[in-house]
């Protein structure tokens, strides 16, 4: 009787403490394999080689990995992924300062 307590106490107290969600996201780099100066940068939940086979990519694109992070939380109801910690991605040009007159 005393074990059955504990047992209960653990799973009501402890252990959705231990269940917290968290996904990866990755930047992703698609390109045209005659023209690589032609490009554009995703972010999504899939790696690179996922990208290809759950979105439509043409045969003459190539698909590379740029970077990636970790977020916590959910990821339903079409909820903008978390922003990158470090800034802009690797790959990416960073946007121009706003100059002030």
């Amino acid at each position: 009787m005393k074990y059955r307590f504990f047992l209960s106490a653990f799973f009501l107290l402890l252990l959705p403490q231990a269940c917290l969600a968290e996904y990866r996201v990755f930047v992703i780099k698609i390109y045209k394999q005659d023209n690589p100066q032609d490009f554009r940068l995703v972010e999504s939940t899939l790696d690179h080689e996922q990208y290809r086979l759950y979105n439509h990519v043409a045969s003459n694109e190539q698909v590379t990995y740029i970077d990636t992070w970790r977020c916590y939380g959910r990821t339903g109801d079409f909820q903008p992924h978390c922003s990158n910690p470090r800034g802009t991605p690797k790959g990416q040009i960073p946007p121009p300062e706003a100059s002030t007159p």
